[in-house]
């Protein structure tokens, strides 16, 4: 294996682990700023208040994208163990 071939299955794998990672997060960042707003503009500074709303959305969003994560996961290990005898050669 040379190295545009481990760099482009680094590239691979980083874009995997952003796609796989980003819908979560960017539910959590969302509710996150949303209650951090709300919390400022209200003078409420319960700690409950920032943790229970971003864990439901975090569940809710894996939730209903645990079918498209699954599917890419799998497709790209499928991907991977494909290449894998190619490596041998």
């Amino acid at each position: 294996m040379n190295i545009e071939t481990a760099l482009y299955w680094l590239q691979e794998m980083l874009t995997a682990v952003t796609v796989l990672c980003s819908p979560a997060m960017i539910g959590a960042l969302v509710i996150g700023l949303s209650v951090a707003i709300f919390q400022a503009a209200t003078s409420i500074q319960e700690m409950t208040l920032s943790y229970v709303p971003k864990m439901a959305v975090v569940v809710g969003v894996l939730f209903l994208m645990f079918g498209f994560m699954l599917q890419f996961a799998v497709d790209f290990t499928t991907r991977v163990f494909e290449y894998i005898p190619q490596i041998a050669q």
